[in-house]
């Protein structure tokens, strides 16, 4: 994908994410499709968490300072935000749509060498800018997967 193409496609997540979402109750939106998996309220926060608490700030921190290396954001051996909560569907989508905003626009703003910046994560080495942005659009495109398995069961 190109770096527009990354753009496009993250900037699509939200309005997915609120497509898969459209007409469930709150009950079908906490509920787990089978035991072990996540709802898809738990998958929108765990989104939501992800890019507010996680992926954006390091972004930053990528851009302002040399070569970061990040510490571990996992709570668990499971990874970060292992358990996420279900909370308010509709108020976690809108602070999910905001931050992404806020991110999208942080990287439209990049100049071409800031594409090359580099961060090191404890779980993925040390990517560029470019690389993470590119790992952000592949999580989204999982989830969106994962969110549209889980609707097909818990609307029936």
């Amino acid at each position: 994908m190109t770096r527009g193409e990354l753009l496009q496609s993250l900037s699509g997540t939200p309005d997915r994410v609120s497509e898969l979402a459209r007409g469930l109750s709150p009950s079908q939106l906490a509920r787990r499709p089978r035991e072990g998996e996540w709802s898809m309220g738990e998958i929108l926060n765990h989104l939501l968490v992800g890019e507010r608490d996680v992926i954006f700030p390091r972004l930053k921190r990528m851009l302002l300072e040399e070569a970061p290396v990040f510490p571990s954001s996992a709570s668990s051996r499971t990874g970060f935000a292992a358990v996420p909560e279900t909370r308010d569907v509709v108020a976690d989508l809108l602070a999910f749509r905001r931050v992404r905003g806020e991110t999208l626009a942080f990287l439209e703003g990049l100049k071409d060498r800031d594409w090359r910046r580099t961060g090191t994560t404890p779980t993925r080495g040390t990517l560029t800018i470019e690389a993470y942005v590119r790992y952000v659009a592949e999580h989204d495109a999982e989830h969106l997967l994962q969110l549209e398995t889980a609707r097909a069961v818990v609307e029936r």
